[in-house]
This record gives C-alpha cells, sequence and structure tokens, in this order.
C-alpha cells in the first residue's frame, strides 16, 4: 500500500464528543485507521493537554509550524488524507477515503456536508504540489476541482458532520452513538438503545470506562438473579426490572467504548464472558425459585434441557468467535449477520432467530412475564429456544468458520478499558 499520511487542521475549538476534543478524535482515528505521519496545523500550537491526552493513547502528533503551509515537506508521491476543523466522522469514512489508495484510478475524493462544503479530502500521491501552499481543507479541494480531479463521496456512506457551535455537540454526540451501534440490531435491542444513549452520554462526561460499565452490568445482573430465586411477586418484578437495567448497561459499556475510541479485544471478550454468565445466572435463579411449586419436576427437566442447550450454543458461539474474529471479536456479530443474510433458507433464519436468544429479548420477556407473575414459563420457552438454536448453530457453523472473517484492525492502536 502506498504511504498515506494525514493532515488534522485544528482552530483550538473547545468542542468535545466522548470526552474528546474533535482534533483529539481525528488524530486518534487517523492513528487507529494505520495513516502516519499525523500532522497537526493551527493558528497556534496544539495545547499541553491535548498532547498529554494523546500520547496517553500511545499517539504523537508532528506539529506543523504555523508560519509554514499545512503540507510544506510533504514528499510528491505521498498521499494525504486531510480532516477539517471541527469534524466529527465515523472510522468508516476514514476507510473508505483511505481504501482509494489501493484502487486504481481512484482520484482526490472529499467528504462533504448538506451544503457541499468539503469536511475531508483525500489527496493521493501526485496531486500534492496543487495544494502545498493551501492553508485550508476548502481551499484544497477548490484547488483539486478546478483541476477536474476531485470526486465526492456519497454522504450515505457514513457519519460526516461539521460543529460550528459548543451547543450542538450534546445532541451530535447522541446521534453520532447511535450511528456507531448500526442499523441491524434487534427489534428489542433498539428499544433498550432509547436508554443507553442518553445514559451512554452522561457516563464519558464523568469519564467512565467501558469496563467499569460492564461490571456495573454484571453486578446489576447478580442482583437481578438474586431477587429471582426469592420465588415472591414483588421480588420477582424488582429482579426483572434490575436485569432490564443491566441489559442498558451492556448495550451502554459498547457504546462508551466506541465513542471514546477505547474498544479493545479484551473489552469484547470481556463483555462477551459477562454477557453468557449473565444467562446462566438467570437460569439458576428460575431454577430456585421453581423449587417447592406446583410442577417443580417439570420445571426441573425444563430448567436440564435449557442448560444443555445453552451450554452448547455458548461453547460453540465462543468457538466461532475466537476462530473468525480472535483479533477483533467485537466485530463479530455484524459480519455473521451480514454472511448468513445472503445464503441459503436455513443460514437466514439462523440470522433472524438469533434475536430471539439474545439478552434484550429475555429482559423484555423477564419484565413482561414478572408482571403477570409468570416468571416460570420462562423455563419452557428457555428449553424450547436453546433446543432449537443450539441445533441450529451447529448446522451453520461449517459456514460461519468458512464464510466470516474479521480481518484485525491494521495499524490501529486498542486502548486498554
Amino acid at each position: 500500500m502506498k504511504t498515506l499520511a494525514a493532515l488534522v487542521f485544528d482552530d483550538e475549538s473547545p468542542i468535545t464528543v466522548g470526552g474528546l476534543t474533535l482534533t483529539e478524535r481525528a488524530v486518534l482515528l487517523a492513528h487507529q485507521a494505520g495513516l502516519g505521519p499525523v500532522l497537526v496545523w493551527g493558528v497556534r500550537a496544539v495545547d499541553a493537554a491535548s498532547h498529554a491526552q494523546l500520547r496517553s493513547r500511545g499517539v504523537a502528533v508532528v506539529q506543523r509550524p504555523q508560519d509554514s503551509a499545512p503540507l510544506e515537506g510533504v514528499g510528491d508521491d505521498q498521499g494525504v488524507m486531510v480532516v477539517g476543523p471541527n469534524v466529527l466522522f465515523g472510522p468508516e469514512i476514514l476507510a473508505d477515503l483511505a481504501s482509494r489508495t489501493v484502487r486504481e484510478g481512484d482520484g482526490a475524493t472529499t467528504a462533504t456536508d448538506e451544503t457541499g462544503a468539503p469536511l475531508l479530502l483525500y489527496v493521493p500521491p501526485g496531486a500534492i504540489a496543487d495544494v502545498r501552499t493551501c492553508r485550508s481543507v476548502e481551499k484544497m479541494a477548490a484547488s483539486l476541482a478546478t483541476r477536474g480531479a476531485l470526486h465526492e463521496l456519497p454522504r450515505a456512506n457514513g457519519f460526516c458532520r461539521r460543529l460550528d457551535r459548543a451547543d450542538s455537540a450534546r445532541s451530535a454526540e447522541r446521534d453520532y452513538i447511535r450511528h456507531l451501534n448500526g442499523k441491524d440490531e434487534s427489534y428489542f435491542t433498539k428499544k433498550i438503545r432509547r436508554f443507553s444513549v442518553p445514559l451512554s452520554g452522561c457516563l464519558v462526561r464523568f469519564g467512565t470506562r467501558p469496563t467499569h460499565v460492564t461490571l456495573g452490568g454484571l453486578v446489576l445482573a447478580v442482583l437481578s438473579a438474586w431477587c429471582l430465586a426469592q420465588g415472591r411477586y414483588g421480588a420477582g418484578v424488582l429482579g426483572a426490572a434490575l436485569y432490564y437495567a443491566s441489559m442498558i448497561f451492556d448495550c451502554s459499556d459498547g457504546e462508551v467504548a466506541r465513542v471514546t475510541l477505547r474498544d479493545s479485544p479484551f473489552g469484547a471478550w470481556l463483555e462477551t464472558i459477562v454477557d453468557y454468565l449473565t444467562y446462566f445466572l438467570v437460569l439458576a435463579a428460575l431454577t430456585i425459585a421453581s423449587q417447592n411449586r406446583p410442577g417443580a419436576e417439570a420445571y426441573r427437566v425444563a430448567a436440564a434441557i435449557a442448560l444443555v442447550g445453552s451450554v452448547v450454543v455458548v461453547m460453540v458461539a465462543g468457538y466461532l468467535r475466537h476462530r473468525v474474529a480472535a483479533a477483533d471479536p467485537g466485530q463479530f456479530d455484524d459480519a455473521s449477520a451480514r454472511a448468513l443474510a445472503s445464503a441459503a433458507r436455513l443460514h437466514r433464519f439462523a440470522r433472524w432467530s438469533r434475536q430471539w436468544i439474545k439478552r434484550s429479548s429475555i429482559a423484555h420477556l423477564l419484565v413482561a412475564l414478572a408482571l403477570v407473575n409468570q416468571l416460570l414459563v420462562l423455563l419452557y420457552l428457555w428449553a424450547f429456544g436453546a433446543t432449537v438454536a443450539a441445533f441450529v448453530i451447529l448446522a451453520v457453523e461449517p459456514f460461519v468458520v468458512r464464510r466470516v472473517a474479521v480481518a484485525p484492525a491494521g495499524g490501529r492502536h486498542v486502548d486498554g478499558r
């Protein structure tokens, strides 16, 4: 791949999203995308606090002298990714623009806002001389456009927005978190997001780490299991509410990780293990609650079937996640869903049915059944669902191994959570 540097324009704006200034965010995203060196140019030098923030993430920036042109000294054979000031963008935009370095015939390309103003700009090798003296992304784009060498990236390709006012940061942050969550989530997960997105916005302002959120969700799940095991109506309703709250934290930890750029393989594995553990906590709690109830033997049989099916699903799912996505386990669900959606009927059924065994579905079921004092019915539903899920995941396992591959995030630095 050709050498690709990054240039970030900085106007010292105090606007922050996810606990990072927009300049810090742009530098970190460029670094995670494998771009380098990362140059910063502004009317004044980057302040010491930003330098310290970036160094703590293992990133060093090259400060361009304010009395020189931003691209002065950059070789003509080097491509450059240019980020305008105060631009909030998703990593997919940067990846799309960066991928043009390996596609034949792709020239300079810009990502624009609704008015057509350039926000990000890819300057290919050989075009540096045309923009070397320009001191803004707008002038660079205009210079390339006059030579008929500028393409525009479709705005539907990702999130890209300029924030001109600090009071717009809060709503932009919520929109950004929703965008990072993706579009293919289950119905029940989308319902949980109504609570988790505002919570994540609050947590990042307090500097909460993703691991803290994950562990907080685990504590709520343990408390939920204790309440459910009591076998009483009031305790059951409280336990269901606590489990729903733990599910909100489960969604929030990933949101906090993504918006603060602290997502990592360790964090994804920790979240996965906690998820699996909460399934068995609830199953154990309902089994305990069923003792000394009419039909206790039938409940025990259902619980045993549910346990066997759940163990099979967890073991195979864990194996597949490690086999095809060990380097970036957080991408496994989306990658497998895309592959299953375009295959045979069984695979499409597997993609559709997986939403019914997710924690978000169980959280809603728990609340509904607790309110009508029928929590133990979940043991029968669980036995049926786990049995079907076990057969389905065993059937699609060879397909997932063959067709799903999650590439390592090349060049990306991942922070401890």
